[in-house]
């Protein structure tokens, strides 16, 4: 999802401020906004298989139409961040939103209609009915947030946004309300709380540390992988440049790439050490929270935000003020990334970071 961003073209004349704040400025927002509802969407699909424990052939071939709509986000994120005045990429990101959620109730219901694929806790239980309509509910709770979204989009856009904005903090704004209302008027004891007791472990739990780890270093894998693309896809000398210009002589050719290579070996390196930091905390870690798996998101937002760092610090290496700008947005990436991940083992503040002096 970052591509489309890291790819923008900016004008030779215009300095790294002005491209920034004309181009860039819309398109990081929309790109953090996308990327923490992909998150929130695979967190659900998570849960989603610990209540299914068996698959057959039916939920495999939903299970995959439902990961053909999730490979089709970053395209519509691509038309929301070069048209962000445009209804259509919003109307097309929420379409896609809700009919993955469709899918997912789809994927629910079957599998209550064979109890036999359920968790062995739901499948023995007398209340699948209620558990049916419970996890159903939690399921449609984003689809509906992005259909009013894709409806606002034709006539008030910040709308669209902030109802975007609430598919991300919903789970966590409703536990806030959950816990203010137990501590105002005590918490609900009744027998409807008491058969939502056995869903606890699978719908309301942190997702466990191994998940949150095998997802994270997915980002760290990818994000190396686009470094690597950028340098095969733009840093490979026309041959009849070569032959016209340098006379067929391939290594003047690459000499003039130097700076390019220069930040994909710095980019690698950055990225290699986030990783490492990243593994180590987790190591001390035994359990997961929510807030740890909020921060956690963010700071591998930043992370994939690296790739477009990359771009900026090779396209301006020959201005040396634009050269400047461009190392200086390398580092917010890097500080706010490894301090998002720090935040979840409780270690020191972004203030603890030197700012004058560069990690090169």
């Amino acid at each position: 999802m970052i591509l489309p961003v890291a790819h923008t073209k900016i004008h030779p004349d215009q300095t790294l401020g002005e491209s920034v704040q004309q181009l860039l400025l819309t398109k990081i927002a929309v790109y953090l906004m996308t990327f923490l509802i992909v998150t929130v969407a695979w967190a659900a699909h998570v849960r989603l298989f610990q209540v299914i424990e068996l698959i057959d052939d039916v939920l495999a071939l939903l299970n995959l139409a439902c990961m053909m709509i999730i490979t089709f986000l970053p395209y519509t994120f691509s038309l929301m961040a070069s048209f962000p005045g445009v209804p259509f990429g919003i109307f097309m990101f929420s379409t896609c939103a809700i009919v993955i959620g469709l899918i997912q109730a789809v994927i629910v219901a079957y599998g209550f209609y064979h109890p036999y694929l359920l968790n062995r806790q739901i499948q023995v239980s007398e209340n699948q009915a209620f558990y049916k309509h419970h996890i159903l509910q939690i399921i449609l709770r984003g689809p509906v947030l992005c259909f009013l979204a894709a409806i606002f989009s034709f006539f008030f856009i910040p709308m669209s946004y902030v109802l975007l904005g609430l598919v991300i903090f919903l789970p966590h704004i409703t536990r806030l309300i959950i816990w203010c209302k137990n501590k105002t008027v005590g918490p609900k004891d009744d027998e409807e709380s008491h058969r939502l007791e056995a869903l606890a472990f699978y719908l309301n739990e942190p997702l466990s540390k191994e998940r949150v780890e095998a997802f994270s270093d997915g980002v760290y894998a990818i994000v190396a992988t686009l470094l690597i693309l950028d340098i095969c896809e733009d840093n490979v000398p026309d041959s009849k440049e070569v032959k016209d210009k340098f006379h067929d002589r391939l290594t003047e050719a690459l000499s003039e790439y130097g700076p390019n290579f220069l930040a994909y070996f710095a980019s690698f390196v950055t990225t290699g050490l986030l990783w490492f930091v990243h593994h180590s905390l987790f190591l001390y870690i035994t359990k997961a929270t929510r807030f740890m798996g909020l921060l956690n998101t963010f700071s591998l937002a930043f992370i994939g935000g690296l790739p477009l760092a990359y771009q900026l610090t090779s396209e301006f290496a020959e201005k040396s003020h634009s050269e400047v700008e461009a190392i200086q947005k390398y580092k917010y990436f890097y500080y706010l990334g490894e301090w998002r991940s720090q935040r979840t083992a409780g270690s020191p503040s972004l203030t603890d970071y030197p700012q004058g002096k560069s990690t090169a």
